[in-house]
Formats: C-alpha cells, sequence, structure tokens
C-alpha cells in the first residue's frame, strides 16, 4: 500500500484529494491519503467524505520539516508519496504509474517523479516565483537524472524503511532547505534517488516580494544546514550556492562581491519585485549570493 501524504497550510486542497481519491476507486489502487494541515488560519476541510482519506490537523503551527515527520509517522502504506497541498495531477493514470513504480524499485527507496508549472506567464507580480522554479525546477526525467539535481519534497515516493533511519531535521524552523538536507544526509546513507516521467503541476502562489522574504528566510535555514550536516564540508560541496560562495571566500573575492553589491543591490531587488523578467533568473542568482554574504557577516 502506498501512502499518499499532504502536508497543507493556507491552501485549497479539495480538487487534489478528489483527484486522488477518483484514481483510487478507478483503479482499485491500495493506497491511503492524509492531509496534514498546519495550524492553518482558516481550518482545511473538505466538503465531502473520501473513503480513502483521513484528514488531520495540527493543534499549534509545526513548521515544514516536524509536519512531514509527523507524516511519516502516520502512513501505514509501504512506500509513502509526499505531494505538496498546492498542487494538481494532470495524469490520469498518476496514482497506478506510482503504484506500478513502488512495485519495481530495484535497489532504490527513493524516486522523484518530477514537476511543471503552467505554461503560461503569471502577472508581473507573480513573475519572479514562475521564472525561477520553471527554469531550475521543470526538468525532464533525464535531466533529472543526472547527478547534481537536488532533492524535492513535492511528488516524491520515499520507502518507510527510510523514516526508521532518517527524518527532517525539526530544528529547521522556518521556510526552506529542509529538504536539501535530508536529501543530502539521504544520499550520505547510502540511497539513491532514481526518477520517473510523472510530474504534477504545482500553483504559483507567491507575490514577487513574498518569494524574495522566503528566499531571504531559505537562506539563513541554509547556512544552519551546514552546522546541521552530518559532513558540513561535503554538504557545502553538495549545494551550488554555497560551493560558489566558499570559492569566491577562497580567492579573496568576497570584498569585490561586497563593492559591487552596495552599488547594485537596491537596483535588482527593485527590479525583481517589480517583475522585470529580463535577465531575471541569473539577477535572481546574484541577489542571493549577496544575501547570503550579508547573512554571513551578520552571524559570524
Amino acid at each position: 500500500m502506498i501512502s499518499i501524504c499532504i502536508p497543507a497550510y493556507n491552501c485549497e486542497v479539495e480538487a487534489l484529494v478528489c483527484s486522488l481519491q477518483q484514481q483510487i476507486d478507478s483503479l482499485q489502487l491500495p493506497a491511503e491519503v492524509l492531509v496534514l494541515d498546519d495550524c492553518s488560519p482558516n481550518p482545511i476541510g473538505l466538503s465531502a467524505s473520501y473513503a480513502a482519506v483521513r484528514l488531520l490537523r495540527n493543534e499549534q503551527n509545526l513548521g515544514r520539516a516536524r509536519t512531514r515527520n509527523k507524516l511519516m509517522q502516520e502512513a501505514q502504506g509501504a512506500f509513502m508519496l509526499f505531494i505538496d497541498g498546492d498542487s494538481e495531477i494532470v495524469a490520469s493514470d498518476y496514482l497506478n504509474r506510482w503504484v506500478t513504480q513502488s512495485n519495481n524499485m530495484g535497489g532504490y527507496s527513493c524516486c522523484y517523479g518530477g514537476s511543471i508549472y503552467q505554461a503560461e506567464a503569471p502577472p508581473s507580480s507573480h513573475l519572479l516565483r514562475w521564472k525561477v522554479s520553471s527554469q531550475k525546477e521543470s526538468r525532464s526525467q533525464i535531466e533529472r537524472a543526472k547527478k547534481g539535481f537536488g532533492f524535492k519534497t513535492n511528488n516524491v515516493l520515499l520507502s518507510k524503511a527510510i523514516a526508521n533511519q532518517l527524518q527532517f531535521n525539526e530544528a529547521l524552523k522556518g521556510y526552506g532547505h529542509e529538504d536539501t538536507l535530508f536529501g543530502f544526509e539521504l544520499e550520505a546513507l547510502g540511497y539513491n534517488i532514481s526518477h520517473i516521467e510523472n510530474p504534477v503541476k504545482n500553483a504559483i502562489l507567491d507575490t514577487n516580494q513574498d518569494f524574495l522574504m522566503k528566499t531571504k528566510e531559505a537562506l539563513a535555514n541554509l547556512i544552519l544546514c551546514i552546522n546541521l550536516a552530518t559532513k558540513p564540508p561535503a554538504f557545502v560541496q553538495h549545494v551550488t550556492l554555497l560551493r560558489t560562495y566558499f570559492q569566491l571566500k577562497k580567492y579573496y573575492m568576497l570584498p569585490l562581491l561586497r563593492g559591487y553589491a552596495w552599488f547594485i543591490l537596491k537596483s535588482i531587488s527593485r527590479n525583481l519585485e517589480n517583475g522585470k523578467s529580463v535577465g531575471m533568473v541569473r539577477r535572481y542568482d546574484l541577489y542571493k549570493l549577496i544575501v547570503l554574504d550579508q547573512l554571513f557577516r551578520s552571524n559570524p
């Protein structure tokens, strides 16, 4: 049996749950659906009763890592399929593909199915998240299978046995990179990640300003991950942004970055917030590098 684990916060899950239940019924699949509301201000509810679904709620906000660990504990199946609450199922045989994959994992205990975003560009106020995610996350199975594609918590199948050895690090309280650290530790334990072509569609919910705020929070978590990792030097090499930063530090180039940031950071931030599309992803990468340096300097 597969346990479909859906962490949710301030989002509508009805359409997702309905799609999953329909596929479970039509194909008579062995599956359960666990929806865990992480104490949303307006509690998440379902308008109808779904036979395979259990709706759970945290009495207080536990955050992304603890909520996923709780779902791992609640799951009854031999495999857990994690799907974010704001995702959309795009294939009528989506679950059947995962059931088939769970029966043919070979030497793997983890498999990623990929993600896609809407084809048409959203309004400029929401363009940044769409641009970055479409270019960096929407990869084919072949592209994802290449070494270096990071672990993602959305649309990933995990063996229940993994939960006995590894959980999401609950020291990461805020937004971001709990999946990066989990993926690193997964590989350190000797687990390999396989890939199939079975994507979900991700919603675009963040304004440019909200996404930049989340980015800052995620970068603070990324720095914390270095100390939480079992092998900090290896973790630095595992993450492209950290590897680049420490290369600049090694060759005494950080003063140049800081001087450049003094002139350009406000302009970059303004262009990103306003949704100026030309060169947006490169500006965003530079923005992350500058903010990362600021965070390191403020917390030596």
